[in-house]
């Protein structure tokens, strides 16, 4: 019986947990061929490179399930396995606001200027914060100003058609037992004040309509787990840039939020929420304000965030008393030195070992071999290899020009490649998967790719052809459907052969 769970990614981590996500949707680590997730990003940053990264890797996601089916021996394969929906919400600041960019940008946010109520809110606010154009670069990791931006904007309607069109969704594709999950920070601006503003939204949207089926409500909260690199002698120094993002500000703004969660248990609605962490802060580089620029890293934390809501997700029952959902990690020798999290495969809170592999040697055997073979041969029409001549050429020669599938595939496992590399440079994972001597000129291994868990065998991706697709028969006749049907035995197969 299939199911449909709603999944909401708020702000810049948000982004970063969403990413993650569909990178182990697309490998089957997470998910199920009989599940929809309806995903709504919602920033107010519309620029944000972690955004962009999430927004990009849902397209990939789904232009590759659509054009390249599981059918045939495979028609149970746990690539691309689940469906998504995507949806999405740039949270605007009005029109209407007359000084949204003056020295009174929050002021403004009141029906009236009162002379009053101005000095009032200069007892909370610094001439800095209340003159900043937040429309720009999101909150700055301040919730104190997110919060009443949004609950202004939810509670006048405007620039909100986004979020009550993914409520109409719900209700119209809410099945027997369906999760709403939320995701983001609890320290930082969007996600901070923008979670519990949601939850409380969604309770006053949802509870006054006979639904379908069962929603229960819950929320992923990410504590605080990074910081920005201390600038040089050459750079502006950050504690003096009143509206830069101080990771110093983080654990104040996690502990306002944890006490608020715990009172707010009733009127927020949530059924469960899971808090994840790290004992070290993960160090994301130079800081950057918002916009294109800001791409951290990704790291095991968002790794677990995924899941996370797997976890939630895959529920038998929903408890009817609060339960903990905690997941330790091990750090060094002496916790308040610690600079690494050694993680092996086996720590995860779910076993995800051989899915991701799977994925690692799919993505290097794709773009360490098959990318140039297909690019060199798309025009020729003899001397051919079989796999080519009958599961890739007919799409290339009727579809690839309208969908650019194939381009797509490449780079989807060029961000793959690249985002678990990234994952694994803070040495916290146990493994050797992405070290393997013999490279190739693109940086993938030229023989295989040894050991991605210890012990288990790796078959090689350089054993093309014969080994991987024989046995495969394409479709024929009448029974091709469409050039995607074969195409999509091209692709899985790859992937079961790298599952081996």
């Amino acid at each position: 019986m299939s199911s449909s769970h709603f999944l909401v990614f708020l702000g810049g981590t948000g982004a970063k947990c969403c990413e993650t996500f569909v990178n182990l949707l697309a490998c089957g680590a997470v998910g199920r061929r009989d599940q929809t997730f309806h995903i709504l990003t919602a920033d107010v940053d519309a620029t944000n490179g972690n955004r962009k990264l999430a927004l990009e890797a849902i397209r990939r996601y789904q232009v590759l399930r659509g054009q390249f089916p599981a059918s045939g021996a495979y028609a149970d394969s746990t690539a691309f396995a689940s469906e998504i929906v995507h949806y999405d919400w740039h949270i605007q600041l009005p029109n209407a606001y007359s000084f949204a960019a003056g020295l009174d940008c929050l002021n403004a946010m009141r029906t009236r200027n009162d002379p009053d109520e101005l000095a009032l809110m200069r007892l909370f606010y610094t001439n800095d914060e209340m003159g900043f154009d937040f429309s720009k670069e999101g909150f700055h990791a301040i919730p104190a100003i997110g919060a009443p931006v949004m609950q202004y904007i939810l509670a006048e309607g405007i620039g909100s058609e986004p979020f009550y069109k993914y409520v109409s969704i719900i209700r119209s594709e809410i099945s027997a037992n369906s999760h709403l999950i939320l995701t983001g920070s609890i320290f930082g601006g969007t996600g901070a004040c923008g979670i519990p503003s949601l939850m409380r939204e969604f309770r006053n949207a949802t509870q006054d309509y006979a639904l379908s089926g069962t929603l229960h409500t819950h929320a992923v909260l990410l504590l605080p787990y990074y910081h920005f690199m201390e600038p040089g002698k050459d750079k502006v120094d950050a504690q003096n840039m009143p509206m830069s993002v101080q990771a110093r500000r983080f654990y104040s703004n996690a502990r306002g939020a944890l006490a608020y969660y715990g009172e707010m248990e009733r009127e927020l609605g949530y059924e469960s929420l899971y808090l994840l962490g790290s004992p070290v802060d993960f160090n994301m580089g130079e800081y950057h304000p918002g916009m294109e620029k800001q791409q951290n890293p990704p790291t095991v934390v968002e790794w677990e965030a995924a899941l996370a809501i797997e976890h939630c997700v895959t529920q038998l029952e929903v408890p009817t008393e609060a339960n903990t959902y905690l997941h330790s990690v091990l750090a060094g020798d002496d916790l308040d030195m610690a600079q690494t999290i050694k993680v092996n495969w086996e720590q995860f809170s779910a076993p995800i070992g051989r899915k991701v592999a799977a994925m690692v040697r799919f993505c290097a055997a794709y773009n360490g071999y098959y990318k140039d073979y297909i690019n060199r041969n798309a025009r020729r029409t003899r001397g051919l290899k079989p796999f080519f001549s009958e599961l890739i050429q007919p799409y290339l020669i009727q579809a690839e020009s309208e969908t650019q599938a194939f381009e797509t595939l490449s780079a989807f496992c060029a961000r793959f490649w690249q985002w678990a590399n990234d994952s694994f440079r803070h040495g916290a994972i146990t493994q050797n998967c992405l070290t393997e001597r013999m490279m190739n000129a693109k940086g993938y291994p030229f023989r295989t790719i040894p050991n991605l868990i210890a012990q288990m065998p790796s078959p090689k991706w350089t054993h093309i052809e014969d080994a991987v697709f024989d046995g495969i028969r394409p479709y024929r006749g009448e029974d091709a459907q469409s050039p995607e049907m074969n195409a999509g035995l091209f692709l899985h197969g790859l992937f079961a052969h790298c599952a081996l």
